[in-house]
C-alpha cells in the first residue's frame, strides 16, 4: 500500500531533461566564469605592457627634451656658430621691434578717440 508499482509510474524523461538542463546551465556558468577570468588576466597583461611602453616613451621624451634644451643653450649655439663659421652675432637693442598687445580698456579708449575724431559713429566689426 505504501509502495507503488514501478511499472505503472510514468516515464521520468521530463525529470532527466530538467536535470540535464541544470547541468548544462551550471557548466555554461562555469565556462563563462573561466572565460571572464581569462579575459581579466589578458587585459591586465595588456595594460601592464602599455604602461611599460608609456614609461619608456616618457623617458625617451625627457631625453629628447634635455637634448633640445642643450642645443638651444647660448653656449652651444655660440660653439656651433664658431665651428661652422656662420658669422652670427647677437642682436643689438636698436634692431629689435617690440609689439604690444592692447588690453580691452586700451581698445575702448582707442575707439572712443576715433569716434571723437571722426565725429560719427564707426561700425566696429
Amino acid at each position: 500500500m505504501w509502495h507503488r508499482n514501478r511499472r505503472r509510474q510514468p516515464w521520468l524523461g521530463g525529470t532527466i531533461a530538467r536535470a540535464l538542463l541544470v547541468c548544462l546551465y551550471a557548466g555554461g556558468l562555469g565556462i563563462g566564469y573561466v572565460w571572464n577570468q581569462n579575459q581579466i588576466h589578458r587585459l591586465g597583461d595588456e595594460i601592464k605592457k602599455r604602461e611599460q611602453l608609456l614609461a619608456q616613451l616618457e623617458r625617451r621624451n625627457a631625453w629628447w627634451a634635455a637634448q633640445l634644451a642643450q642645443l638651444r643653450s647660448p653656449a652651444q649655439l655660440e660653439l656651433f656658430n664658431r665651428a661652422h663659421q656662420l658669422g652670427l652675432v647677437p642682436i643689438r637693442e636698436n634692431q629689435t621691434v617690440r609689439v604690444w598687445e592692447p588690453t580691452p580698456a586700451m581698445e575702448a579708449q582707442w575707439w572712443a578717440w576715433l569716434r571723437a575724431q571722426a565725429g560719427t559713429q564707426l561700425v566696429r566689426r
